[in-house]
């Protein structure tokens, strides 16, 4: 059998997000393909992702343009459940992990006068997890196109269909899929500020409701019998519902004389479930000679913890005497704590012709536990590498 966990979504949606950050000056008016592959790999054993993507952008009319894009993820690894260790060992049960993402969206974009519309098909396919989203955003500019607002609104359809490694006596084997579905709320506008200076916000609501959990965490119930073996871990039971807001501030200023360039962002979540968070963003563009550029970035996250999320639980749900005494929502999941994370790096980008550039990027990623409760092992750290090229047409 095969034991299988979903990963947390934001290092499998990086690479995604990478290609809509062109080069601070380059046109956006360009036709181009880029590729980018990243390695992103845990320390210790834990979790391997090799992505492949492809993005493209074309001007097919002076009124309308496509661009789409392609991942393909390779996963591999082990990641813990949730259980604590085991009486005097120190690492938490973990399961071994091996599967292939694809993924993938494709977008036009239709002028009419001032007016731009937007809608997208994206889609993304692993061996337990398929998702199919639908968005449409409207942009209008103002103030002799110095000026943009935007709203947008998009739907996923996710269905969960885990493989039957995580079935156990208290978790019969899932056989029919799992539904969830999300919709989000986008309003927002950028404002250019002279030549130098963009600055953008955008505020996100969105709601997800259906099977939110993850079917391969587990849970302890400290009274559960024990055995000698692996802690026999109940299957955790997150809400049904989630309601999130979240704000976005961005800013980036070009410095002539010093042929550089700042992107600097803030991020702030909030959802029903008790999470708070912010996230800092800051980078770099310094132009070296006539060819080479250097991008350092260095970015924060802080968050609050679920109010439902512990290490563990007091109780048996096996006695019934215990049942009254058990919590109604329940999660042991890390990524669910009062956590903090930093990634810092950087990326060397080579003109190495007037329409094809190489970029080389290294990042640090690592995550901390600040309830001084989960145990320390289960955040990870990892090392992530870039390589990819641009080419214009």
């Amino acid at each position: 059998m095969k034991n299988r966990q979903n990963l947390p979504r934001f290092t499998r949606s990086s690479l995604a997000v990478s290609f809509c950050l062109l080069p601070f000056l380059r046109s956006h008016a360009e036709d181009h393909v880029d590729y980018r592959y990243e390695d992103y790999a845990e320390d210790n054993g834990r979790i391997h992702i090799r992505t492949h993507g492809v993005f493209f952008e074309s001007d097919l009319k002076p009124w309308l343009s496509l661009k789409g894009n392609y991942i393909y993820d390779g996963i591999s690894g082990a990641t813990p459940t949730g259980t604590p260790p085991p009486p005097g060992e120190t690492l938490g049960y973990q399961v071994t992990i091996e599967d292939i993402r694809r993924a993938g969206f494709i977008e036009p974009k239709i002028k009419i006068g001032n007016h731009s519309f937007s809608p997208q098909l994206s889609y993304s396919l692993e061996s337990d997890y398929k998702s199919l989203g639908t968005a449409f955003s409207h942009s209008i500019e103002f103030n002799d196109k110095n000026t943009t607002v935007t709203w947008g609104v998009g739907h996923s359809f996710d269905h969960i269909l885990p493989n039957d490694g995580q079935a156990t006596p208290e978790s019969p084997e899932i056989t029919t899929p799992l539904r969830k579905n999300s919709t989000d709320f986008l309003i927002g506008f950028t404002q250019l500020l002279g030549q130098k200076t963009v600055v953008g916000m955008n505020l996100t609501i969105g709601y997800s409701e259906g099977y939110l959990s993850d079917p391969y965490k587990r849970v302890l119930f400290q009274d559960f019998p024990y055995f000698g073996g692996p802690y026999t871990g109940r299957p955790e039971n997150r809400p049904n519902h989630k309601q999130r807001e979240v704000v976005y501030l961005s800013l980036q200023q070009a410095f002539p004389t010093l042929k550089s360039a700042f992107e600097g962002s803030y991020r702030f979540h909030h959802d029903d479930w008790g999470i708070n968070a912010n996230t800092l963003t800051a980078q770099w563009h310094q132009k070296i000679g006539q060819r080479l550029t250097l991008s350092p970035i260095l970015r924060y996250h802080t968050q609050t913890r679920a109010d439902f999320y512990a290490p563990s639980f007091p109780g048996d749900p096996s006695d019934p005497t215990f049942v009254p005494n058990i919590p109604e929502l329940y999660s042991a999941d890390y990524r669910l704590s009062e956590l903090e994370s930093w990634t810092y790096g950087t990326s060397l980008s080579l003109r190495a012709h007037d329409r094809v550039t190489i970029e080389l990027g290294y990042k640090r990623y690592q995550m901390f536990g600040t309830d001084d409760k989960t145990d320390a092992g289960q955040y990870p750290s990892a090392n992530i590498v870039t390589l990819g090229f641009n080419l214009w047409f």
